[in-house]
């Protein structure tokens, strides 16, 4: 049952109806360049438009649209906020604000927006709340980002300007489910793969003990095999990633290093059969990470992030029957600061509002901290030697002692 609208009070602002005494507001800061810069209406604003815009102020509710001032605790016009019906769509809404530009910067748009979105859904029949926003203008842009928007589609050549020119817009999405996770302190939750999600670790360390015992007894005394494979594969890691194929072709290489003339083929055919059996070994999940992804997803947008080969983390996420719980698996070949940066604004939230969750500091914790995100480390037991951090990092580090505990964490 639709509630008929009153003004409402968000913090340091009233939202209520245009009155015939707003007009003067309107057009001063209609007028200004540095609010109609990114806005459709024409130039000049004139006093007409001024009392077109007053007469489609709100009426009985809010959910069948119209405009709404945004006014100081005084009274005062400083801006005004639009909601209109998506055509065709009943249980969406479009909104649009402007702010005269002297309260720019100071949290208010941020407060209506929170405030109107919270109206519009205790109307039963509403389920979603879009916005559309140039490209170009940065503050609204990261408004609705605040806001806990998604952005869900860039539009090209989305809406013509005074001046004839088309422009690109993003799409903002905002839907009950969001309003349960915005009270959440984050918005995505983002999950390393390997050691987390699954066993991995302990195949490659049995492989390099494998690696140890068939090649020592062709080398010279005294040479640490095992310390010359790391070598190779720090070494080579700039050329050839990570993953199952450049640690078999580190070991190909290290071992034709240390004994060129007197490594005999069948050593060389183990080592092959070593690597594709590690290619080949089945997806082995740890405890409870399913129970884990499940509770965390219904509060959290979840993503998946992995570094490796393309094709053999793609297979192991397909085979997993976990890829459902993600909106979205990035396979990267560094976990560093500016692929987490490039990551973080895809997905159109703020740092501070995601947190990532694996069992490497150096990989998973210490790039997100360093942008402002959160980190949550949980260790394996085993860690290769390449993905130790220092221990001077200079961060505060949260430890769970396993995955389980994590959903417990969040919700504190």
């Amino acid at each position: 049952m639709q509630q008929q609208f009153v003004a409402v009070r968000a913090g340091r602002l009233v939202l209520d109806r245009l009155t015939a005494n707003d007009s003067a507001a309107l057009l001063e800061y209609k007028n200004d360049q540095a609010v109609a810069q990114h806005q459709a209406w024409s130039m000049p604003f004139t006093a007409d438009a001024a009392l077109q815009l007053i007469a489609s102020t709100v009426g009985h509710s809010l959910a069948d649209g119209g405009q709404l001032g945004l006014r100081d605790v005084s009274g005062r016009l400083i801006g005004d906020l639009m909601v209109a019906p998506v055509p065709g769509v009943a249980h969406a809404v479009e909104l649009g604000i402007t702010l005269a530009a002297p309260f720019h910067g100071q949290g208010l748009a941020s407060e209506a927006v929170r405030t109107v979105v919270d109206v519009l859904f205790a109307n039963a029949e509403i389920h979603k709340v879009e916005a559309y926003v140039s490209v170009a203008n940065d503050s609204s842009l990261r408004l609705f980002d605040r806001a806990g928007f998604r952005r869900e589609g860039y539009l090209r050549d989305s809406y013509t300007t005074r001046d004839g020119s088309l422009i690109d817009e993003i799409l903002f999405g905002f839907t009950r489910l969001d309003l349960t996770r915005a009270a959440s302190r984050y918005d995505v939750v983002a999950f390393d793969a390997d050691d987390t999600l699954w066993h991995s670790e302990d195949t490659f360390f049995a492989a390099e003990q494998t690696f140890v015992e068939l090649v020592s007894p062709f080398v010279d005394a005294g040479i640490n095999v095992k310390e010359a494979l790391t070598a190779t594969e720090r070494r080579n890691m700039h050329i050839l990633g990570y993953g199952v194929k450049a640690f078999g072709l580190s070991m190909l290489e290290c071992a034709a290093m240390l004994a060129p003339d007197r490594l005999p083929a069948s050593v060389v055919t183990r080592l092959g059969e070593v690597i594709r059996a590690m290619l080949l070994d089945p997806v082995r999940l740890l405890p409870n990470v399913s129970s884990v992804l499940e509770q965390v997803g219904a509060t959290h947008r979840l993503v998946l992030i992995t570094k490796g080969d393309l094709i053999h983390q793609t297979a192991k996420v397909e085979t997993s029957g976990l890829a459902h719980h993600f909106e979205r698996v990035e396979i990267v070949i560094e976990k560093d600061v500016a692929t987490y940066a490039r990551i973080i604004n895809n997905l159109g939230v703020l740092p501070e509002r995601f947190c990532m969750v694996g069992n490497s500091l150096r990989s998973d914790v210490l790039p997100v901290l360093t942008l402002g995100g959160s980190g949550v480390h949980v260790p394996y037991p085993l860690l290769w030697e390449l993905e130790h951090a220092p221990h001077d990092h200079g961060h505060t580090v949260v430890e769970l002692e396993s995955l389980t505990h994590l959903p417990q964490w969040l919700a504190q």
